[in-house]
This record gives C-alpha cells, structure tokens and sequence, in this order.
C-alpha cells in the first residue's frame, strides 16, 4: 500500500491544546508524518496555552474546546481583547453550527472534527496554512431571524447563555452558578420566552447572530 504523501518539508511550529492523553498521542503521530520536521508544542490546561499564544508565533493552533481551567471559547476571547492574533483551529468531537458559528465570531480559521482521517488533515492543514478558512463542510443550518426580543435579559440569564453557549450541559451549568436545576429551567424558560425559540441551539445562535454574547 502507498504511504500517505507527506505535505511539505517546510519548519513548521503548531500547538496543540488538549489535556487527552490518548488524543495527544494520536495528533502527535499525524503530524510527526505530514510534516516530519515540525515542531509540536502541547499545552493541557487554559492557562498554559494562553502563556504559550502570547509568547510564540505558531503557523497553527489545534484548539480543543473542553480544557482545564478556561475553555476554549474563553481562550480566543481573551486574546482577542489582548490583539494577541494567533491562526486557530477549533478541533472537538462534534463540529455543529453553533461551534461554527461562534469560533467565526472570535476569529478561528476554521473547525474540525476530531475523527478527521489523515487524508483529510493534510488536505485541511494545507488549507490553514495558506490563511484559508475551513469549516466543517456538512453543517448547514436554517437562518434565525433577528428581533429586538432578546435584548431584555437579567444578569442571570446572559451568564446561562454564555455558558450554553459554550457547550456546558445543564448539571454543569448549575455547578458553575450554584444553582439548583429547577431554578436553571426557569432561567432557560424565560430565555426561550424572550427569544421567541424552542431549544437550545436556537437559542445560542440567535444570541451568537445578534452579538448578544
């Protein structure tokens, strides 16, 4: 069988942050064989990554979403407030319109899934490395209508949307608050009232849409 067709041989420096040991391994193999002289930094937790991206000028960064410490979302949004530009890409379990959606928003190159095949990476890393923006090419999703309705919410409600939207479910998001799950149901409740939708995802992409969050 032929071996998959290295991309280049160019020094490349990448950064992958992710705290999955497994995952790591796997990533590092990828990458040690489409680009065999590049270096790979990992950072496992929020807050190493950040030190790394304000002190290193990487080609990409594989950003996983669920980190220790300050998700991903957090991550990019911090450094956008520092202009610290940095080529990102979201990499998680589960590519849907709202990551897409948001990673857009804060500046990500793009956002892929974790099950990529390495025809695919290569293909993709190509891509990204020529400032191409690439996102996850099956996630089509039906316009929400903007309206002035939810623009009302209380201090409580927009900290239950920036947590769902950030991918949180329910029992985390009760954790984070200290809140009892009746009471976040009435939170969400209202939040869908205002906002004149039926679930979740709606719910974000509206907020996400109208720079709400």
């Amino acid at each position: 069988m032929r071996s998959e067709p290295l991309v280049d041989q160019v020094l490349h420096a990448f950064l992958l942050v992710e705290d999955h040991p497994l995952f790591i391994h796997g990533f590092r193999s990828a990458i040690e064989r489409l680009f065999p002289h590049a270096r790979l930094d990992i950072a496992t937790t929020g807050p190493d990554a950040q030190a790394l991206m304000l002190a290193e000028a990487y080609d990409l960064v594989f950003l996983d979403l669920h980190i220790p410490e300050i998700s991903g979302f957090r991550l990019l949004e911090t450094l956008q407030q520092r202009q610290a530009v940095q080529p990102v890409v979201i990499i998680t379990g589960q590519v849907d319109s709202i990551i897409v959606e948001k990673a857009r928003r804060l500046g990500a190159l793009g956002a892929i899934s974790k099950r990529i095949d390495l025809k695919r990476l290569s293909s993709l890393c190509e891509k990204l490395l020529e400032g191409q923006t690439v996102f996850d090419e099956g996630n089509e999703w039906t316009e929400i209508p903007i309206t002035e309705e939810g623009k009302h919410f209380t201090g409580r409600e927009l900290e239950v949307l920036r947590l769902l939207a950030e991918g949180l479910e329910n029992a985390q998001i009760g954790a984070r608050l200290n809140m009892s799950d009746s009471t976040l149901k009435t939170h969400l409740r209202s939040l869908f009232f205002k906002m004149n939708v039926n679930n979740r995802t709606a719910c974000v992409m509206k907020a996400l849409r109208a720079g709400w969050i």
